[in-house]
C-alpha cells in the first residue's frame, strides 16, 4: 500500500499528541509467542496484502489476521488502541516519519537486536536510517517510491511539442515545463500540468528543498521551524502563479488527477510508478516518461520512502511478529510480496527484480528503469524525523492548499511560521 495514497489525520490525533510525554510504556517483547494467529493493523480492507500473507502462512504454516480502518483514522485509531494498555495488535502499519512520535509514546519494540546487523547489505542504508531513532531500529522497512514526470505523447505531438526524454541528463526546469504545457495547452489540451498529490507534503517538499531551502524544519532536533525563508517564499510563489495562470487546474484532487491523465485531458503529470499499472490498461492513452524537473540554478531533488511494518510494543506474539517481518523486509520473496502494490521494495533485490520487469510491460517505458535506479541513488529527499513531524504536515499542507486557491505565499509562509512555531512550543522535547 503506498503511504503516497495515505490521507492526513483527524486533528483530534493531532491535538491529543501535542505536549503529551508518553503513553504507558507496554512492556518488553515477549520471549515467546503464546497464539499462532498473527494480528496485523492497518488500513482498508486488506486485499493489498493479501498475496503476503497467503504466502507467509504457506512458508510458516502461521495465519495472519487482517484488521483496518479509513485511511483518515488509521493514525488516530493507532494511538487510541494503545491507550487502553491491550492494543490486540502484533504488527501494524507505520508511516516511518512517525517513528520518533510512537517511541515517544513507547508503542514500538525495538528491533535493534533481530534486525539490525541482518539488514545490512539487505535493505537501502537510507531506509534503514528513516526506521532508526535515537539509535534504535523501531520499524522494518517495507516499500520505497519516487516521482517522475508522465506526459500524454499524442497531446505533445499534436501541439508540435518535443516529448522529453528519459535520461537525467534531459531533466526539465519547472519554468521549461510549464511553457511546454502552455504550448500543449494551446494545441488543445485541457490541462496543461498537475501534481498527483495536490499540495501534499510529500510531493510538494521538494520544491523548496530543490532551491535550498531545507523541508521546513531544522536544527539539532528538528523542532525549529524554517518555512519563511527566501526559497520557501520563491517556491510558493511559482506553486501559486501555475495555477493563477491557467496551466494547472484548481478544482481537481487527490485521484482525480490520475483519471484526467487517463483520460487524455492532462499533458503532463508528477507522479508514482504505481500509475504505471493503471495507466497501461488506460484504453487509448499512449504515454511517455521523464525525470522530475527542477529549479533552475537549484539542485534536482526528488520524495521517496514509503510505509514500514512496526512490531507492537507489549505483544505476546513477539516471535511470530518477529518472523513475519524477517519474511516481508528480508526476504526477497517476501518483500515483492509484500510492496506488490507499489512495486519499488526497501529491500534492494526485490526493487531490483520489480525494475528490471517495468520496461517490459510497455515500449514506452525503455529506459524508466534506469531512471529510478538513478533517483533513487542521487536525488531521493527523504521526510524530516521530527516530533513536529504531524503539525508540519497538516499545516504545511493546507498553507500549499491556501496558495493554491489564490493566497499570497509571502504571506501565508510567514503566518504559517508563527503558527508552527506556537504548535511546537507544545510538545514536550
Amino acid at each position: 500500500m503506498s503511504i503516497l495514497r495515505y490521507r492526513l489525520g483527524r486533528r483530534g490525533f493531532l491535538t491529543g499528541l501535542l505536549g503529551v510525554s508518553s503513553l504507558p510504556l507496554l512492556g518488553p517483547l515477549s520471549a515467546a509467542a503464546q497464539d499462532q494467529t498473527l494480528r496485523f493493523f492497518g488500513y482498508g480492507d486488506g486485499a493489498g496484502y493479501k498475496r503476503l500473507f497467503d504466502a507467509f502462512e504457506k512458508v510458516s504454516g502461521k495465519k495472519v489476521s487482517f484488521e483496518g480502518v479509513p485511511f483518515s483514522d488509521l493514525q488516530n485509531t493507532t494511538v487510541q488502541r494503545f491507550r487502553t494498555g491491550n492494543s490486540g495488535i502484533d504488527v501494524f502499519l507505520v508511516d516511518p516519519t512517525y517513528v520518533p512520535t510512537f517511541s515517544k509514546l513507547g508503542i514500538l519494540a525495538d528491533l535493534t537486536s533481530a534486525f539490525a546487523e541482518k539488514s545490512k547489505g539487505t535493505l537501502f542504508p537510507s531506509d534503514v536510517q528513516g526506521a532508526t531513532y535515537n539509535g534504535k531500529m523501531l520499524s522494518m522497512p517495507i516499500g520505497e517510491s519516487t516521482q517522475l514526470l508522465f506526459f500524454n505523447k499524442k497531446l505533445l505531438a499534436q501541439a508540435a511539442v518535443e516529448a522529453p526524454g528519459v535520461s537525467p541528463d534531459a531533466r526539465l526546469t519547472w519554468d521549461k515545463l510549464v511553457d511546454l504545457a502552455k504550448k500543449v495547452q494551446k494545441g488543445g489540451a485541457e490541462i496543461g500540468f498537475g501534481f498527483e498529490q495536490v499540495d501534499r507534503y510529500y510531493q510538494l517538499q521538494i520544491l523548496p528543498e530543490s532551491l535550498g531551502g531545507g523541508p521546513g524544519v531544522k536544527g539539532p532536533d528538528l523542532l525549529t521551524v524554517d518555512v519563511a525563508n527566501d526559497a520557501w517564499l520563491q517556491a510558493g510563489k511559482w506553486y501559486g502563479s501555475i495555477f493563477a495562470d491557467g496551466v494547472a487546474s484548481r478544482g481537481p484532487t487527490g485521484d482525480e488527477m490520475r483519471g484526467l491523465f487517463m483520460a487524455g485531458r492532462l499533458a503532463f503529470l508528477v507522479g508514482g510508478p504505481w500509475l504505471v499499472a493503471a495507466f497501461n490498461k488506460a484504453d487509448d492513452l499512449d504515454y511517455g516518461v521523464a525525470p522530475h524537473p527542477y529549479f533552475a540554478g537549484g539542485k534536482a531533488v526528488t520524495p521517496s520512502e514509503s510505509w514500514h511494518f512496526g512490531v507492537a510494543a507489549g505483544t505476546t506474539n513477539a516471535d511470530l511478529a518477529l518472523e513475519f517481518l524477517n519474511y516481508a523486509g528480508l526476504d526477497k520473496d517476501g518483500s515483492l510480496f509484500a510492496s506488490d502494490e507499489d512495486g519499488l521494495s526497501a529491500n534492494i533485490a526485490a526493487s531490483a527484480e520489480v525494475l528490471k520487469t517495468l520496461p517490459q510491460q510497455n515500449p514506452n517505458l525503455k529506459g524508466v528503469d534506469s531512471l529510478i535506479r538513478y533517483e533513487l541513488a542521487n536525488t531521493a529527499v527523504r521526510r524530516p524525523r521530527t516530533l513536529g513531524y504531524l503539525q508540519l504536515e497538516e499545516l504545511v499542507t493546507r498553507a500549499w492548499s491556501d496558495i493554491r486557491n489564490g493566497s499570497d505565499a509571502a504571506q501565508t509562509f510567514p503566518q504559517l511560521q508563527s503558527e508552527l512555531e506556537r504548535s511546537f512550543k507544545r510538545i514536550e522535547r
